[in-house]
């Protein structure tokens, strides 16, 4: 009885061997489990002991499946079939319409039946890399003081960006209110479209136009819009540097109150964006400069630096910054030339 037993516990582990695929590297070891494909000189094949792994092709002396596999080879041909394995090299392809001998070497890809081949796989990435996807910025935060002086503010910032591979369109926003004593200390909001399209792939053409208001310097709108060329210095996953210069146009009106006069002006219009992606977060510089082209000494300069801290909650940062608005011409009202802004806000990303 026992040796029954024996003989029928052999008997399954055999024939459990026998339908697995099998890897036979040069060295002479054996590696047993499911050959998933080959691409890019490398074997993938799911284990019991270990999960999937790889083996580079140029260490297999050949392969052997219990099932029929897809195989191509470098004219371009493929075929499917069971492959059979020999001790001398040979690989010998089972197909529908007869045998088909070759090696290890020959074989360009492989692929299981009802997978998409490696070369579709790549053509649908490029697709899906030409296609345009949005993307979108939320930043929120509430400040607030007592004591001395009782203050309170709301800042706030939107952006949303829609990217394709030679092209980018944004939409943005931003305000911030500030209400110190009982008087207003803070109160003006801007939004604004951008589209770059990339020429090649260091120099790019782009249209803009911003409108606003800010309402502690008597400005009831101000409105800038331009054209031109930028230079993109990098362009990596952790850097992007892009300087740009073009005409444009500026518009001011200002309150009854206010003595300064409406503007309406020819203007250049100077902008620079670096991003820096790093190990703890994310570092992002934006200036723009527009300078009036009768009076150079007319102009606005607007910087802003932020950095982004990731937290656990996924699509959500910390992001802190400071912005400095500069209106060359704000004296004229009695009004401080610069405007600076420190902000600690919640921002949420999504898709």
């Amino acid at each position: 009885m026992k040796n029954f037993i024996a003989i029928f516990v052999a008997s399954l582990l055999t024939v459990s061997t026998s339908f697995a695929d099998v890897i036979f590297t040069k060295s002479g070891s054996t590696i047993n489990g499911k050959i998933q494909g080959i691409t890019g000189g490398k074997i993938k094949i799911t284990t019991d002991f270990a999960g999937e792994i790889e083996v580079d092709q140029t260490h297999v002396e050949t392969i052997t499946t219990d099932e029929p596999i897809f195989v191509s080879f470098e004219s371009g041909a493929s075929y499917v079939g069971i492959l059979e394995g020999s001790g001398n090299k040979e690989l010998k392809v089972n197909t529908q319409d007869g045998e088909l001998s070759t090696s290890i070497d020959k074989i360009q890809e492989s692929w299981q039946p009802g997978k998409q081949s490696p070369a579709e796989s790549r053509q649908a990435a490029k697709i899906e890399k030409l296609k345009r996807s949005w993307a979108h910025e939320a930043a929120f935060d509430l400040t607030g003081k007592s004591g001395n002086s009782d203050s309170s503010g709301v800042g706030m910032s939107f952006r949303a960006t829609l990217k394709g591979p030679d092209d980018k369109l944004d939409f943005y926003s931003r305000a911030n209110f500030e209400e110190t004593d009982g008087s207003k200390s803070a109160d003006d909001s801007r939004a604004g479209i951008d589209y770059t399209n990339q020429i090649s792939s260091d120099w790019n053409w782009f249209v803009s136009s911003e409108l606003g208001r800010d309402v502690i310097k008597d400005a009831d709108l101000f409105v800038t819009t331009a054209a031109g060329f930028g230079y993109t210095f990098a362009n990596t996953d952790t850097r992007f540097l892009n300087l740009r210069g073009g005409l444009g146009y500026r518009f001011e009106n200002y309150s009854d109150f206010s003595s300064r006069e409406e503007l309406s002006a020819a203007s250049l219009d100077i902008g620079l964006e670096h991003k820096e992606t790093l190990k703890w977060g994310k570092l992002v510089n934006r200036i723009k400069f527009t300078p009036t082209i009768e009076d150079f000494g007319s102009y606005r300069l607007y910087q802003d630096t932020s950095i982004d801290l990731p937290l656990k909650a996924k699509r959500y940062s910390v992001r802190f910054g400071f912005a400095n608005d500069y209106d060359a011409d704000a004296a004229l009202s009695g009004k401080d030339e610069l405007d600076t802004t420190y902000y600690i806000r919640m921002v949420l990303n999504w898709d």
